[in-house]
């Protein structure tokens, strides 16, 4: 079962103070977990990163490394996350995460803190994607969390796809998602109790606020689709200067 270390617990390792910790939280070098007032933080994780080994963002590096505009995409999607208050991410055509969530829910953290959970999430995206590409619009995780997602398209070939979810569109059973939070727990070797806690946090679509929601991820998607394509014809053009300064 996973363990978790308190911030005083990481300060103590880092030899830093409490600001710095949730700096690190905010910039994506440390990840935690949110239990009422308090931030966790998995064990493996923070041991991973002291390692120096890859973590989750992993895929968006190697995709800036090869000239994908992570940066400037990342910066959307905060905007968009932030002004929903529900998370969001891109992925590529495969799947394979393009940029950090933003606005992670705490209950989707902790399944993210695990790896077979990580493994899980990592398989979901793949899905959507997948059907995605078959017209698909609307996703449930294997963790049984709604999504929608858009395309995203540069000079007519798919760049992947903008997703928007970690909420629920009606509230659900009581009795069936603690049963199903009870199977995620073990699948996942995660404490019931907090899962179940961190559950709480997971948000609700009001009906009234459905189309605004649904609009969002197409929004986004426009707007990093023109972010694709300015590149693309910047890139085409220095091609072009370069091609008549060749000397042959």
């Amino acid at each position: 079962m996973e363990d978790y270390l308190t911030a005083r617990q990481v300060q103590d390792v880092l030899k830093v103070d409490r600001i710095t910790v949730y700096r690190m939280l905010q910039d994506g070098r440390l990840k935690g977990v949110k239990i009422g007032q308090q931030w966790r933080f998995p064990r493996s994780e923070f041991e991973r990163m002291l390692q120096g080994q890859i973590s989750q963002d992993s895929a968006a590096q190697e995709m800036a490394d090869a000239g994908f505009p992570t940066h400037c995409v990342q910066t959307i999607q905060d905007l968009y996350a932030e002004v929903g208050q529900i998370g969001a991410m891109m992925v590529d055509p495969k799947g394979q995460p393009l940029t950090r969530i933003s606005q992670a829910c705490s209950f989707c953290q902790m399944i993210l803190s695990s790896p077979s959970g990580r493994a899980a999430c990592a398989a979901s995206w793949q899905s959507f994607a997948s059907n995605s590409a078959s017209g698909s619009s609307y996703f449930t995780c294997h963790a049984g969390l709604q999504y929608i997602g858009c395309p995203v398209t540069s000079k007519d070939q798919s760049a992947g796809l903008f997703l928007t979810g970690q909420f629920y569109w009606q509230p659900p059973d009581p009795r069936e998602q603690n049963e199903r939070i009870r199977r995620l727990a073990s699948a996942y070797a995660l404490p019931f109790e907090t899962l179940r806690q961190a559950a709480v946090d997971i948000p609700t679509i009001d009906p009234a606020r459905q189309v605004s929601v649904e609009s969002w991820p197409k929004a986004a998607a426009r707007a990093v689709q023109s972010i694709l394509n300015e590149r693309t014809g910047f890139v085409e053009r220095l091609q072009q200067i370069a091609n008549l300064t060749q000397i042959s």
